[in-house]
């Protein structure tokens, strides 16, 4: 199987978050000496806080913090031991207390992701379903991807979508004997609300229907005795299939984790043997004092008038919000609200400026959100005064104003974005003008393009030369199957004097989510696409379409308005998208090390992903094999010798223009030999039609390696490569068929990328274009490996964020 570079979810956050570190927007520092709630010393600046999740402000009360202070003198700073041998004295009383407010055994882990950690191995089993929502927080999803190497099964569906919950339960429920649905009582981003009532009743219904319930962001400032948003929608306390999850950090003022059961069997099974409770240090004496303070508070009628001021303040907020005509995402009486703002690009500049005027806010950005959905995100505390918010507001209208102008932003694209109404109103500002006067013509076909430009511009780089566009144009068009028609679009951007910019091409087409996946993820979803064939595949712009490889984007970097023209390609992309009803555009194969590039398109609302790497052969010249090979390093000099030049007698081979229906039947066969033996790069076959133009075209030949008869009996090829010529000479190797029965016995691979080369040589070509995957064997024989990267975006992360939570990485 072949390997490539995959992708890694962690590269991709960190190259997002690590543009908005650089502008100074998130890994700030607080310079305050002290601090009261209200505000923040940002680089040297005070700014009013509209940032925390100390929606009650607990943390400021006196009785809270003097009970931190008098635990630490009773009991000292930490209580180093196992909860398994010994507890610090508070946590009994603390849990006393809990139980008193929530009426349900409780166990308090350190943090709430230690929670999940502890609770959700316990309580699962190999005979359980899990069920996600899509927008359930980071830490459930990560204690649940451990269950998956434990061969417990998950799913995702999006956001509150109960009849698809439903749907699963109707299919699943005679293979497992639970099904847990998880999720958030309130969502951290928008915050929004879980359908509690809803999902109670459908648990009614579905007696293996289990809820697991994340009440982090609800708790305190909702419910009676401040135990949530989720209690407070249930009657007679926690319900009989319920485990409830909160948090003594945020609204309580502490910090620590609560796992809450309907009955103590799930309370025994998880505080005798939670892994985290076991073997991690105890929660310090000093929070378990300020703990055990708001407890205090919580059982007393003082929560209640926090909680009435805090819905007060709200109240306030909503107010003011809705006269402002603001893109709130999300209108409700949680203490959270998200201002949509679309690109990252906006979203930077709005945060900083609003810095800059005395207000912090965060910014919300991938992958909490999808990258065209970020957005700002405000939480209302009881230490903000009705004035600070009646201040935020205005500047945050006055700031959103300007930076929808500096951004070239509109609030229409940003309520499209969000699938919000366009607001009727005059939108809240007009982009301004562009200075540069650059028009973009957009074309379906190659042939309204002319054959001299387009060679110049863009196809003398690899296969995807004039003749080669119209060559795929016939080759993807009129196909039986639906993955084999691509709608072609071709664009050319030029400036006031007619000066090409820019100039590429992209197809329409319908892919496989899980293209660049690990090979295992891919094996996993093909058993499910042997019921559904068009399981996880999406339609999508692709720069390039799913069958050339090399570099699809022509941009004149030394013009000044380079940035202008490819704002101008992702705005009629993203107006194909809609139009289309496409699901994502990727942009593809672009230098890995071009930082600016990757800071304008992360501003421009795309993500970075890791591509396999591009490999090739440079600098032909027609030399002989002697002379090729003394130009390789000493190592790969070796490497010829002992696995390539010691297997040449094997092999007869020929150079074929076409083949007979036979043999191209043959070829075709041995190809997806190939294809269903790899799942490195994972797409749709390719039509017959395909192979059948190839073997018409005088721009195509086939390398043909066949064993020798005094080697083996076969008498077929064991390997065929289909080989392209451009306008401009690049040899390109687009497709291989191999018999595996030989692969290795000759070393068939190695032998037929050798005599690629020789053939490319021969024909005086000056490049091999070795496309992708196998880079290291290519390297070995002198290919030179260029790291490439996409730019990606998508109207929503689910089918990323499903594959990534529901399918286990296997190693290859």
């Amino acid at each position: 199987m072949a390997k490539i570079r995959h992708n890694n979810i962690l590269d991709t956050v960190d190259s997002v978050l690590a543009v908005s570190k650089k502008k100074g927007i998130i890994h700030l520092h607080a310079e305050d000496q002290s601090l009261n709630g209200r505000s923040l010393t940002l680089n040297g600046n005070k700014v009013l806080h509209f940032g925390t999740c100390g929606y009650l402000g607990l943390e400021h009360h006196p009785e809270v913090k003097r009970g931190a202070i008098e635990a630490i003198e009773r009991f000292g700073t930490q209580f180093p031991m196992s909860r398994t041998y010994i507890s610090n004295p508070l946590y009994s009383e603390l849990e006393g207390l809990i139980r008193e407010m929530y009426q349900a055994p409780v166990v308090i882990s350190k943090n709430c992701t230690l929670a999940h950690l502890t609770t959700i191995p316990s309580i699962i089993r190999q005979t359980d379903l899990v069920i996600l929502d899509h927008q359930a927080h980071a830490s459930i999803q990560e204690a649940v991807k451990k269950m998956l190497s434990q061969g417990v099964a998950v799913e995702m569906i999006r956001h509150n979508n109960l009849e698809m919950l439903e749907d699963r339960i109707k299919k699943q429920r005679n293979k497992y004997e639970r099904i847990w649905y998880m999720a958030d009582g309130v969502y951290s981003m928008y915050g929004d609300y879980a359908p509690i009532k809803e999902m109670i009743a459908l648990a009614e219904k579905y007696e293996q229907l289990y809820l697991y319930v994340d009440d982090a962001h609800g708790m305190s400032w909702a419910g009676k005795h401040g135990t949530g948003y989720v209690m407070s929608q249930m009657e007679g306390g926690l319900y009989r299939k319920m485990v409830l999850t909160a948090n003594l950090g945020k609204g309580f003022g502490a910090c620590g984790g609560l796992s809450l059961f309907p009955n103590e069997e799930w309370y025994h099974k998880v505080n005798n043997f939670g892994g985290p409770l076991t073997f991690s240090v105890q929660i310090e004496p000093g929070t378990l004092g300020a703990a055990l303070a708001s407890a205090r508070i919580h059982l007393s009628n003082e929560i209640y008038t926090y909680q009435e001021e805090l819905q007060q303040k709200i109240a306030y907020c909503n107010k003011l919000l809705n006269a402002t005509g603001l893109p709130l995402v999300h209108e409700n009486n949680s203490p959270i609200f998200f201002i949509g703002t679309g690109t990252m690009e906006m979203g930077n500049y709005l945060v900083q400026e609003l810095i800059r005027a005395g207000i912090y806010v965060n910014l919300a950005t991938f992958p909490a959100v999808p990258a065209k959905n970020i957005g700002i995100r405000i939480t209302i505390s009881l230490k903000n005064a009705f004035e600070d918010i009646a201040l935020m507001v205005n500047i945050l209208q006055a700031k959103f104003n300007e930076a929808l102008a500096a951004t070239n932003q509109t609030d229409a694209n940003i309520r499209k974005a969000f699938k919000m109404a366009v607001a009727p109103a005059e939108p809240l500002a007009v982009a301004a003008p562009a200075t540069s006067n650059l028009t973009l013509q957009s074309y379906t076909s190659i042939e309204s393009i002319n054959e001299v430009v387009w060679n110049n511009y863009l196809g003398n780089r690899a296969m995807f030369d004039w003749q080669g566009m119209k060559f795929l144009e016939a080759s993807f068009r009129e196909n039986e199957q639906q993955e084999n028609n691509w709608d072609f679009r071709y664009y050319v951007v030029t400036d006031a004097a007619g000066k090409i910019l820019l100039m590429t091409y992209t197809a329409i087409a319908l892919h496989k989510e899980d293209m660049f996946s690990q090979a295992s993820i891919s094996q996993a979803i093909e058993k499910e696409r042997l019921i559904n064939p068009y399981y996880l595949t999406s339609k999508g712009i692709i720069m390039g379409g799913l069958f050339t490889e090399g570099s699809h984007l022509y941009l004149d970097r030394e013009s000044p308005y380079w940035k202008e023209a490819l704002q101008a390609l992702l705005k009629e992309l993203q107006a194909d998208q809609e139009k289309e009803q496409v699901s994502n555009i990727l942009l593809r194969d672009f230098d890995a090390d071009d930082q600016e590039m990757h800071e304008f398109m992360i501003d421009e609302g795309f993500i970075k992903i890791e591509l396999p790497e591009s490999c090739v052969i440079e600098h032909l010249n027609g030399q002989s094999e002697e002379e090729y090979v003394s130009a390789l390093s000493q190592k790969n000099r070796r490497h010829f010798v002992q696995k390539i030049k010691r297997n040449q007698h094997y092999f007869d081979v020929q150079i074929k223009s076409s083949l007979p229906e036979d043999e191209l039947a043959y070829a075709i066969r041995l190809f997806r030999n190939v294809k269903n033996n790899n799942f490195a790069i994972n797409s749709f076959h390719f039509p017959e039609k395909l192979f059948r133009l190839i073997n018409e075209s005088k721009d195509w030949e086939f390398v043909v390696l066949t064993i020798k008869e005094e080697y083996a009996s076969i008498r077929t090829p064991v390997a065929i490569c289909f080989c392209h010529i451009n306008a401009d000479q690049v040899y390109s190797p687009m497709l291989i068929g191999m018999d595996y029965d030989y692969l290795m016995e000759f070393g068939i691979y190695r032998q037929t990328l050798f005599e690629v080369i020789k053939r490319a040589n021969a024909r005086g070509c000056r490049q091999v274009n070795f496309g992708i995957s196998a880079s290291i064997e290519k390297k070995r024989i002198g290919a030179v490996l260029y790291p490439k990267v996409g730019y990606y975006q998508a109207k929503d992360n689910f089918a990323m964020e499903m594959i990534g939570a529901t399918y286990t990485i296997e190693r290859e």
